[in-house]
C-alpha cells in the first residue's frame, strides 16, 4: 500500500471506502459503500494554492508540508 504521507485525505478516503466495500459480507452496506464512492467521483476536483513564499503551486495539504526553497 502507498505511505500515507504521500496521500491527500480525499485519496486516503477513497481507498478506504473501496477497501471497507472489497471486505463486506452484506449487501447492504456494500451498496451504501458504492453508494458513496459514485458521490466521491462527483465530487468537484480540489482546487490547488500557491506558496505565497515561493510561489509553488499545488494541493492545500501538499502546500503546507513541501520544502520551500526560499526558507
Amino acid at each position: 500500500m502507498t505511505d500515507d504521507t504521500t496521500l491527500t485525505a480525499r485519496e486516503r478516503l477513497r481507498i478506504h471506502i473501496r477497501e471497507a466495500r472489497r471486505t463486506s459480507d452484506s449487501p447492504i452496506v456494500e451498496a451504501q459503500l458504492e453508494a458513496a464512492l459514485d458521490a466521491w467521483n462527483d465530487l468537484p476536483p480540489t482546487p490547488l494554492q500557491e506558496c505565497p513564499v515561493c510561489g509553488k503551486v499545488g494541493l492545500p495539504e501538499r502546500i503546507l508540508q513541501h520544502q520551500c526553497n526560499r526558507l
